[in-house]
């Protein structure tokens, strides 16, 4: 199952040109990992209450279209794999193509990695049960996988 959120397009994501400076779509797919942690009941501000926290180890992004500003982003994440204290992270995002009548395109596919850990340490730690239950709905099944 895909998590889906959608976001506006603000004037802060934007160069002056109206078009979102790449570095803010980091900004923006951690937002989703924001949004989809709290959907599943482990908003991360309790996480890291509690001394732990979920950084990204690693991130292949494909920028395949501009968004521009005031477009709203459908976004989407799902797990590709729940491991010992690790989760592969599958995120994309949708916007208008500003052609009448056309669906929206794909812009940006990414592949991440994030690692359950200590904060602000950083010692890898286990996934815990309740965690990896809450998890498991999002994991992509072999039919759903992503080319």
């Amino acid at each position: 199952m895909k998590f889906t959120v959608h976001k506006r397009v603000r004037f802060q994501h934007c160069d002056p040109a109206g078009i979102v400076f790449y570095p803010q779509f980091y900004v923006l797919l951690h937002e989703v990992q924001e949004d989809f942690l709290a959907h599943i009941g482990f908003p991360e501000h309790d996480l890291i209450a509690k001394g732990m926290g979920l950084p990204i180890v690693d991130m292949k992004t494909e920028f395949l279209g501009m968004c521009r500003h005031g477009d709203v982003l459908t976004l989407t994440l799902e797990l590709t794999r729940i491991g010992g204290a690790s989760l592969g992270m599958h995120y994309e995002i949708h916007a208008p193509t500003h052609t009448p009548g056309a669906p929206p395109a794909i812009k940006l596919r990414a592949q991440g990695v994030v690692v359950h850990s200590t904060v602000p340490q950083g010692k890898t730690v286990r996934i815990p049960d309740d965690l990896r239950l809450a998890l498991q709905p999002f994991l992509q099944t072999p039919s759903e996988s992503t080319p």
